[in-house]
């Protein structure tokens, strides 16, 4: 039972090396006693050459070359080499690894060989021992038996072990001694996915996109179905522009996995593609997978929505508004897909009644305020938002709302002070500094049509003269700083918000404020008017 069990592991370690290209090994030296030179001899002469020819997994570089490379060494014992010395003759044969020892005779008959085996990928040196006879067969048996196991371990060790050390410099961020470390694996095993999957991976990370594609699609050629390896490849390919590519990527994982996640970031491609059929065929299998899957019925309602399909947008915009109740820019698309259907009527008697029926129903208010919003009923959006105050205290959410329709009414004390109650609440919401923000530029904006307004009527020569101009001087002046103030005050409530957000859309609209507000500080800076 013993033997089957260690033929069996055997065979493990024996396929697990196989997977690997064949190890070089260069034989260097071994030398002996004068009682073992004729056992060294035959050794080095045929033994070694023998033994090495029953196995795939290892290579024996031509022993007249390894001879010379130790000539050329100048060493004339290896007993004194240092590591440096093995290593630059192994480089000099691109040997994998190099073996060198001594014979000594322990008898007439028997011979104790001390090999001593260097890991040209490792630089480590393993020490190994064991005892042969004159006779040929015996001999070149024991080596079989003792020597060839070490080094096939060796090298599928040497593999293990430079994935383990690739994967430490890789998690330590130190991206070149691990591109370094897999090179080395993939070197000496140009079958290793995990070589080159984290090859890719580096170069994704450096940004070095078209190289990263290489190492990809070397690893799927090794294992062509792997989601991650996929995964990242699109990855790539979206760094690069190539959205084609990456959605064709992606879909492989589909062709041999159900994943919803997968058929999302489909979906998202295509759409940024603006190719609508492909988005919503993606988005609805990622559907069929989850039926709960809001994220994608959030992701079908605004394709349809930015295609102007309204009526078909309103049932995946109803799903994932419900599913994200405080999610503003949702109740605003469906909004607008309810006003230009002709459906807003009925479906702000739907809220009522979910209202009447489900009063702690937090969502139905919602859903209620937003529709009054978009058919400008601010007045009973408002009543609606106080009686959602009532019941839902500490959601910012619902004091941004009212700090929204407050600047409607243009009632900006209140409108300021809801915005700021939902900073007390929740500080890092970058909604409520943009609401600030467009607060002072709505009074900034006020104050200087006021101060147009005073500008033009200081003209009248005949009316502002003496005492009477001095004093509309002066409230031109106040009136034109009060508006810079504003408009000031506006831009540092858009730093705030931008340090909060990294949403592409939330950021252009920044920009285009920005830029607005420049013009308008030009135009009221102090000086003469």
């Amino acid at each position: 039972m013993k033997k089957i069990i260690l033929s069996l592991l055997m065979l493990l370690i024996i396929s697990t090396i196989l997977m690997a290209d064949a190890q070089k090994v260069a034989i260097l030296e071994f030398s002996s006693d004068r009682e073992s030179e004729y056992v060294a001899n035959s050794l080095m002469k045929r033994d070694f050459s023998i033994v090495f020819k029953g196995f795939d997994d290892i290579e024996l570089i031509d022993m007249k070359k390894s001879k010379k490379a130790l000539q050329a060494s100048g060493i004339s014992n290896l007993s004194y080499a240092g590591v440096e010395d093995i290593a630059a003759m192994g480089g000099e044969l691109n040997a994998n690894i190099v073996i060198w020892g001594t014979i000594s005779a322990e008898s007439s008959s028997s011979f104790k060989i001390v090999a001593k085996i260097y890991s040209m990928q490792t630089n480590e040196v393993s020490v190994t021992s064991f005892v042969v006879e004159k006779k040929s067969k015996q001999r070149q048996q024991v080596i079989t038996e003792e020597l060839i196991p070490k080094i096939q371990k060796l090298g599928a060790g040497e593999i293990e072990k430079l994935l383990n050390i690739g994967m430490q410099h890789f998690s330590s961020k130190n991206y070149t001694s691990a591109e370094e470390t897999f090179q080395n694996l993939v070197n000496m095993d140009t079958t290793n996915r995990d070589g080159f999957f984290y090859l890719g991976l580096i170069k994704f990370l450096n940004k070095e996109f078209e190289a990263s594609i290489e190492f990809y699609n070397t690893a799927l050629e090794i294992v062509p179905e792997d989601k991650d390896i996929l995964n990242y490849l699109s990855k790539s390919y979206i760094a690069m522009e190539e959205f084609e590519l990456a959605a064709e990527a992606l879909e492989k994982i589909t062709e041999f996995e159900e994943n919803k996640e997968i058929w999302l970031s489909i979906g998202n491609i295509y759409a940024e593609l603006e190719y609508t059929d492909q988005a919503k065929d993606a988005f609805n299998s990622a559907i069929e997978i989850d039926e709960e899957y809001f994220e994608a019925f959030k992701a079908l309602g605004e394709v349809l929505y930015n295609t102007e399909f309204y009526d078909e947008a309103i049932a995946p915009l109803e799903a994932a508004s419900n599913a994200f109740p405080e999610d503003d820019d949702l109740w605003k698309k469906l909004g607008k897909c309810y006003h230009k259907t002709g459906k807003l009527e009925s479906a702000i008697e739907k809220y009522k009644q979910m209202v009447i029926d489900q009063p702690d129903n937090k969502t139905a208010y919602m859903n209620l305020a937003g529709a009054y919003r978009e058919t400008n009923q601010n007045e009973e959006a408002l009543k609606v938002l106080k009686d959602l105050k009532a019941i839902d205290q500490d959601n910012p959410k619902v004091y941004l709302r009212l700090a929204d329709v407050y600047i409607v009414l243009e009632n900006f004390t209140k409108a300021k002070a809801n915005a700021n109650k939902a900073i007390e609440i929740d500080a890092e919401l970058h909604d409520s500094y943009r609401g600030l923000a467009s607060i002072h530029q709505k009074i900034g904006y006020k104050k200087y049509e006021q101060f147009l307004e005073y500008e033009e009527m200081y003209k009248d020569k005949s009316v502002y003269y003496g005492e009477k101009a001095d004093e509309m001087s002066e409230m031109i002046t106040n009136v034109k700083a009060e508006a810079n103030s504003n408009f000031k005050k506006a831009e540092q409530y858009l730093t705030e918000t931008e340090n909060r957000t990294d949403n592409s859309s939330v950021i252009s609209d920044i920009n285009k404020t920005r830029k607005t507000l420049s013009q308008l500080k030009e135009a009221t800076k102090s000086g003469g008017f």
